[in-house]
C-alpha cells in the first residue's frame, strides 16, 4: 500500500481536506474544557500531542443517546400506529482521525457485537462501514497503557484504514486499505514518501518498553463455573462502588437501554448507554434481579471482558489495554490484577 508524508506547514490544509468540502464529518482529538476528546472540530484545534482521549471514540458509531424511531397514531388506518426510522437516511460519512490503535481494536470487538451471524444493527453498520479510520500510533504510551498485554500494539493496524505517526511536526502515513489509499492520494498537502521502514523501527522500539503479555491461558481453558465461583470476587467487590465509570469509558462496553418518550399523540424511541454495574440494568418487571449484589454485577463485567467475549470472538480479548478504567476507577481496581486472580 502507498505511503505518504504531510509536512507541518501543510497540516491545516490536510485536515480541512479530510472533510471533502463538508461531504464528510471529521472527528479528531481536541481539547473540550480540561479534557481531550475525539470531537468534530476546526483544523486549528486538532492536537497531535496526547496520550489518549478521555473517552473512547465508540460514540462516533454508538452515540451515548440516539433516536432510533418516531411513532404516532393515524386513526384513519386499520393499524393506527405509524413507525418511522430516524437518522439512517441522513448519516454523513465520518473520517476518524487520530484514533489510537487500541481504540481501533476496540471498535473491531464492538463491530462483532453489532454485526454478527445472528443480527445486524443498521445504525452501527451505516456509520461504521462508511467511515475512514486514520490511526495515530503511540510513540509515548501512558503509564497505564497495556495494549501489548492483551495482544495489541501501539502501532497495530487492526481496524484501521491508515496508520500515521508524528514526524518532524507533520505526519507520516501508511495506507492499509485500498479505500484509504484512494482517499488520501488526492488530498491537499499529501506527498508520496517511504515511511514503512521507519515505522517498523519505531514500533519495535516502543513495544520493547511496553508490558509483556498477560497470562490468560487458564482463563481461556478453564470451566466457566470454576472461574465464576473463585473466592476473590467478593474481596474486589467490597471496594467497588458500582459507579459505572469503567463501563462508560471502555471502548468495548456496549450495554444499552431502550426508552420510549411519548405522549398521547406519539413519541420517539431512544437508545441510551447503560451499565451492567447498575442494579436496575438487570431487574425484571416482576422485581426479581438475577444480579442483586455488587459482587455479581462486578463479576459479570470482568467475566464478559476476559472470558465470554474471547469465547465468542475466536480468543480476542474484550479488553484492549487502553488503561482508562485503571486510571479513572475511584477505588483503584485494576483489571490486570483481576485477570491474574482469574488465571489462578
Amino acid at each position: 500500500m502507498a505511503e505518504y508524508i504531510v509536512k507541518e506547514n501543510a497540516l491545516r490544509n490536510f485536515f480541512q481536506a479530510l472533510t471533502e468540502g463538508g461531504q464528510r464529518t471529521l472527528l479528531a482529538p481536541a481539547k473540550v474544557g480540561d479534557k481531550l476528546q475525539m470531537v468534530e472540530c476546526e483544523a486549528d484545534k486538532i492536537t497531535l500531542d496526547f496520550a489518549n482521549t478521555h473517552q473512547s471514540p465508540k460514540s462516533a458509531f454508538f452515540p451515548q443517546t440516539q433516536k432510533l424511531m418516531a411513532f404516532h397514531k393515524d386513526t384513519s388506518k386499520s393499524d393506527p400506529f405509524v413507525y418511522k426510522p430516524l437518522g439512517l437516511d441522513n448519516m454523513k460519512p465520518t473520517v476518524l482521525f487520530g484514533i489510537r490503535p487500541c481504540d481501533a481494536k476496540g471498535l473491531v470487538v464492538a463491530d462483532k457485537v453489532f454485526q454478527n451471524n445472528r443480527f445486524t444493527d443498521p445504525y452501527w453498520k451505516t456509520a461504521y462501514e462508511s467511515s475512514i479510520k486514520i490511526g495515530l500510533a503511540c510513540t509515548a504510551p501512558g503509564p497505564n497503557c497495556f495494549c501489548t498485554g492483551v495482544g495489541g500494539s501501539p502501532f497495530s493496524e487492526t481496524g484501521l484504514d491508515a496508520l500515521a505517526y508524528v514526524k518532524d511536526g507533520g505526519l507520516a502515513i501508511k495506507a492499509i486499505t485500498a479505500d484509504a489509499e484512494e482517499f488520501l492520494k488526492g488530498l491537499s498537502g499529501v506527498e508520496a514518501a517511504e515511511v514503512a521502514g521507519e515505522m517498523a523501527e519505531l514500533k519495535k522500539a516502543v513495544e520493547a518498553k511496553m508490558p509483556g503479555p498477560i497470562d490468560m491461558a487458564k482463563v481461556a481453558s478453564g470451566e466457566i463455573l470454576d472461574i465464576f465461583n473463585q473466592p476473590h470476587w467478593k474481596d474486589t467487590a467490597d471496594r467497588c462502588l458500582n459507579c459505572g465509570t469503567c463501563t462508560f469509558v471502555c471502548p468495548t462496553c456496549h450495554c444499552f437501554d431502550i426508552q420510549d418518550e411519548q405522549n398521547e399523540k406519539g413519541g420517539v424511541r431512544m437508545r441510551n448507554w447503560d451499565t451492567c454495574m447498575s442494579w436496575i440494568y438487570t431487574v425484571h418487571g416482576t422485581g426479581h434481579n438475577p444480579r442483586p449484589t455488587k459482587t455479581e454485577r462486578m463479576r459479570q463485567r470482568f467475566m464478559h471482558k476476559l472470558k465470554y467475549i474471547p469465547m465468542k470472538q475466536d480468543g480476542d480479548c474484550g479488553c484492549i489495554g487502553c488503561g482508562r478504567c485503571v486510571t479513572l476507577c475511584p477505588v483503584n481496581i485494576d483489571i490486570r490484577e483481576v485477570a491474574k486472580q482469574m488465571n489462578g
